[in-house]
Parts: C-alpha cells; sequence; structure tokens
C-alpha cells in the first residue's frame, strides 16, 4: 500500500493533478524507486486523494483506494528509498515507523487504516498497534525542494548501462570515467558533444538524441524521445521522455512533454508536464543576499536551508518569450506567465506583470490549449484526464481568490 498523507503542500502544484508517487525523481517515479527497494512487493495497491482515482489508474495500471485483506505493508508515498527504509520494510512483524508524527511506514492489519489520504489523526490511532520501528535520518521528502536536491544522488545510484551501448562518433568527448557514460544504442548522439561524465553518470534513453555542441555532465538523466538542442545540460539534471531542451538546464527535474526548446536558464527547478517555456525563459535560483531560500507553504512561511533553489511550475504551464520567475516561487498548473513572476502564481490565472493583471482562465479555454498540445504529440486527452483538470479547477477557486484573481475577459 503507498498511501499520500497530509504532507502534500510542499509539492505545491506538481501534485494537483496526479498522486505523490508519480512524481519523478533519478531515473523513474517515486513509486518505481519504492517498489524496487521492498522485498517481494506484489499487488501494489494506491491510496490517496479520491478525485484522482481514474486517471491514477489509467496512469499506473494499480488498483487505487482498493481494500486489501490481511496483514499489509503500508508505505508513504513520500518517504526516502534509502538502505534505512529498505529495512525497515524488510521486517516481517507488526511494525510503526514514524517520524514527526507522520506515518514512514508500518506493517499492519490491513483493517487498520481506511483507503484515502492517511491524515495525522488515523496515524495517532495506529501508532501503538505494532512495534516502533526507528525510521532512518529524514525518511521524508517534506517538499519539491528536496527531490531537486537530492536528485543528482537518485540518478548515481539509479543509472543502469544499456544492454546494448552506443558506438559514439570519434569527434564527440567524453570525459571522465568511461563506464559512467551509459547511452542506448537507439539513441542518436551527433559529432562535437562533450559527454562530462567525472561526477557521475550519463544515462540517455533509447530514442532519445543529442544535436552537436551540446555539453552533457552527469549525473544526469535524458528520457526516451527526448531531443538535446546544442544545450548546456548540468549535473543532477533528469530530463524525461518527451521533452525538448535548449539553451542551460542545470540540477533541475523536468517531467515528460515539456518544452524549452530555446535559449534561457532552469536552475535548481522542478517543472512539472505539458509545460511550455518561451524563448529566453530564464529561472533565478540565488539570492542576492545569498541567504536561504525560503518558500511560503500551506500559508506559512518555510525556510528550505537552501542558498540556491528556483521554482515549482505546475503541469500544462505557459511561460511566455522573456519570462522571468524569481526563486522559489510557485507556478500553478494551467497559468499563463508573462513578464516577472515576483510573487506566487495561483493555479489557472493569466498573469502579466507588466501589464499587471492577474485574471482567471477560462477552464474549457485550459482544456482546449491541452488538446492542442497534446496532440502535437500525437496524444489525446482522456476522459480522466479532463475530469482531473476540472476539479482541480474547482478546488484551487480558493487560491485564486486569495491570490485577488480577477474574473473576466483577458485583454
Amino acid at each position: 500500500m503507498v498511501f499520500e498523507d497530509d504532507g502534500l503542500a510542499g509539492f505545491g502544484p506538481l501534485t494537483l493533478l496526479r498522486h505523490v508517487s508519480q512524481l519523478r525523481w533519478g531515473t523513474k517515479t517515486l513509486l518505481d524507486a519504492l517498489v524496487e527497494k521492498i522485498p517481494d512487493a506484489t499487488d501494489v495497491v494506491l491510496w490517496g486523494r479520491p478525485e484522482l482515482a481514474a486517471a491514477a489508474r489509467e496512469a499506473t495500471g494499480k488498483g487505487y483506494n482498493e481494500k486489501v485483506y490481511g496483514q499489509a505493508l503500508f508505505v508513504n508515498a513520500r518517504a526516502r528509498p534509502t538502505l534505512g527504509f529498505l529495512s525497515a520494510a524488510s521486517r516481517s512483524e507488526q511494525f510503526v515507523a514514524l517520524s514527526g508524527g507522520d506515518l514512514v511506514a508500518a506493517r499492519l492489519d490491513s483493517a487498520t487504516l481506511r483507503p484515502g489520504v492517511i491524515a495525522r489523526k488515523a496515524v495517532a490511532a495506529v501508532s501503538k498497534k505494532g512495534k516502533r520501528a526507528a525510521p532512518a535520518p529524514e525518511p521524508l521528502f517534506n517538499g519539491y525542494w528536496d527531490l531537486v536536491e537530492s536528485n543528482g544522488l537518485a540518478i548515481a545510484d539509479q543509472a543502469r548501462r544499456p544492454e546494448d551501448p552506443i558506438s559514439l562518433p570519434r569527434s564527440v568527448e567524453v570525459r571522465g570515467p568511461a563506464s559512467n557514460l551509459m547511452v542506448d544504442s537507439g539513441a542518436d548522439v551527433e559529432g562535437q558533444v562533450t559527454f562530462d561524465a567525472r561526477l557521475g553518470p550519463i544515462v540517455i534513453e533509447r530514442g532519445a538524441s543529442v544535436e552537436s555542441f551540446s555539453r552533457v555532465m552527469g549525473p544526469c538523466y535524458v528520457g526516451q524521445k527526448t531531443k538535446i538542442l546544442s544545450a548546456l545540460v548540468g549535473g543532477g539534471t533528469s530530463v524525461f521522455e518527451s521533452c525538448k531542451v535548449g539553451g542551460q538546464v542545470d540540477n533541475s527535474i523536468i517531467m515528460p512533454f515539456t518544452n524549452k526548446a530555446h535559449h534561457g536558464y532552469v536552475g535548481d527547478a522542478y517543472v512539472g508536464s505539458w509545460v511550455n517555456l518561451g524563448a529566453g525563459c530564464t529561472f533565478s535560483n540565488l539570492k542576492n543576499t545569498y541567504g536561504n531560500v525560503r518558500l511560503r507553504v500551506g500559508g506559512k512561511r518555510l525556510d528550505t536551508g537552501m542558498v540556491k533553489l528556483g521554482p515549482v511550475i505546475g503541469d500544462m504551464a505557459k511561460l511566455s518569450i522573456g519570462a522571468l520567475v524569481y526563486a522559489g516561487k510557485s507556478v500553478g498548473a494551467g497559468s499563463h506567465v508573462s513578464g516577472l513572476a515576483s510573487d506566487d502564481v495561483p493555479s489557472f490565472t493569466f498573469y502579466d506583470s507588466v501589464a499587471q493583471k492577474k485574471v482567471e482562465l477560462l477552464l474549457d479555454s485550459v482544456l482546449e490549449t491541452q488538446r492542442r498540445m497534446m496532440e502535437r504529440r500525437g496524444r489525446s486527452l482522456t476522459r480522466a484526464e479532463e475530469e482531473v483538470i476540472r476539479r482541480a479547477f474547482g478546488t484551487t477557486v480558493p487560491e485564486r481568490v486569495k491570490g485577488a484573481v480577477k474574473k473576466g475577459a483577458i485583454r
């Protein structure tokens, strides 16, 4: 059982349309990273927000909010898949592992908990049901910043050599151990490319392409059918399947089907799926004071403890040419940004700093834009995907009200 809990707020707009376990980290989803650490994991079921049920089943092929019978292993979708986690998950007797009132993992009778989001009040009720197990230090991801900060280590841990490695053109320069370069023979690597694998592995999947004059630094992951367009890709970066990347990207996670085809800088950021970043779009990841980046999470200010941290960009967001986003800011799902985003942008908002406009987008327009973008990739918006977008539009109304987003036509 891989469950969501109350700790959703730190992931901002990234979890608005998906289960926490479907976030990407390293070379795979959090779900896959967790499951491969659990001995003899079978019949994995997801528990979480009911409105995600159809879309989650469609995306993962797993059961969702289904009751199970007998003894079951419960695992928090935010759990870090470390050796400490593996040690806890391997216990055959009943146990409960807690961290600051949050449930990390437990092996209990399945009737002890109910399907859905496992809230802290439910955790308090079951905390004495099994032997207390001490979790590993920092056992849970608290927000997108934790995923970004540890992404390079995750790539290094998860990297695997392809069964059929590529034979590279002679003009390709490889710096560092050749064993750290893991390029599938089905990838296309042009001449005059530099792979710098001195600090970690570089994984290029089948169907991906790397154009001439690109420099790719490890640890780095490039997913299937992704195009690196004469770009500088820094260490700690994961670009998942069917993306386009130009300009410079450093220590960032980019989810599938996102376009950043032109010049501009993305650093220490997390970018959702189906996002388009226009030419010259640039993210800040460092304050002028060199102080820690602070975020607003759940209405409270949070010190991330990180000097370098870029923004988080929700699914389907569109950032215009020359758009600038401050460090640690959140751009909501489906939003359109023009100019300078110096504040958090609520989901489904047209944000123009030059014209000083914040206007609620029309839901039908959001859906039509998504259909058009998907059709360009040979995909169609499914009924389950449309339904989760419609529900998300409704649940984010308070966010727009609080952000002083107006209703009306965009002029």
